[in-house]
């Protein structure tokens, strides 16, 4: 007479165990994997944002948009909603991996004290709300307008033409904060320490990777490029400007028609203090 023999505990031990190792294994590489898809998908999101800059620039004789568009009365547009009929898909503005995508960028007010409240409304009721994943670089100082002037501190008349190397200097990155625009001048917020930036991170990035060192970038030419933030600030190219489009001179300030706009290299200094410091993850 035959009886069947059940596990005993050592055994079912074992067999936990063994699903528990495997697990540990391989769940680290479904992790790798989701996140290598979600880092595709942000950059054919920003093919699409490039190509679309190209079509607008080609419409309007080489003119790029600016970073919104606010008449008397209030905002109606940012450079989101202009370049939105050449994509039709709000959703390509978002990137699935950036920890405040589903965050409004300035289309939803500005909350100045942090408590959750919107104390200040730049558009006008009823525009499409966008959210916060991709940067606008409206380097203003590149406008044709005489130095400044207030179109030229605004950025009007501002082309294609303004910069000689349009494969190597950029014009869409990825962020995490509330602006639809963004540029050098903006400080390199720390992923960790007394000045870190939200749980979030740094302000720039995407935190692909749980990293901010590095990230997505469009650049003039239409071509999109995985790019370290470091090398963004290296200027190399001939004419001695960085892919932001300013240079230094021999005592390393920026001077532009005999202005001092040595601010505008914010960004790349303090992202190197805070690198130098190990406080970028």
């Amino acid at each position: 007479m035959s009886r069947n023999r059940a596990f005993t505990l050592i055994e079912l031990l074992v067999v936990i165990a063994i699903i528990a190792i495997l697990a540990a294994i391989l769940f680290p590489v479904f992790s790798q994997a989701r996140e290598s898809a979600r880092v595709s998908s942000c950059l054919s999101n920003m093919k699409q944002i490039g190509l679309a800059i190209r079509m607008y620039s080609q419409d309007y004789d080489e003119q790029l948009p600016i970073r919104r568009y606010c008449p008397p009365g209030g905002c109606i547009a940012s450079w989101k909603h202009v370049l939105h009929p050449y994509i039709k898909n709000w959703d390509l503005f978002r990137c699935p991996t950036n920890p405040l995508s589903r965050t409004f960028d300035d289309t939803g007010g500005l909350d100045w004290n942090n408590d959750g409240r919107i104390d200040e409304e730049w558009y006008v009721p009823g525009i499409q709300k966008t959210y916060r994943s991709y940067f606008l670089y409206h380097a203003f100082f590149k406008s044709s307008s005489p130095v400044g002037s207030s179109d030229w501190w605004a950025g009007l008349n501002y082309s294609e033409i303004s910069f000689p190397y349009p494969a190597n200097t950029l014009i869409v990155g990825e962020h995490k904060d509330v602006f639809v625009d963004y540029g050098p001048w903006m400080a390199f917020s720390p992923s960790k320490g007394p000045n870190a930036w939200g749980a979030a991170g740094s302000n720039f990035g995407a935190r692909h990777r749980g990293s901010d060192k590095a990230a997505n970038l469009v650049y003039l030419d239409g071509h999109t490029k995985w790019t370290t933030w470091d090398a963004v600030c290296t200027h190399d190219n001939p004419d001695g400007t960085n892919k932001w489009g300013y240079a230094k001179d021999a005592n390393g300030r920026v001077i532009i028609g005999g202005m001092d706009l040595t601010w505008l290299d914010t960004m790349c200094s303090t992202y190197r203090q805070n690198v130098a410091a190990g406080l970028v993850d």
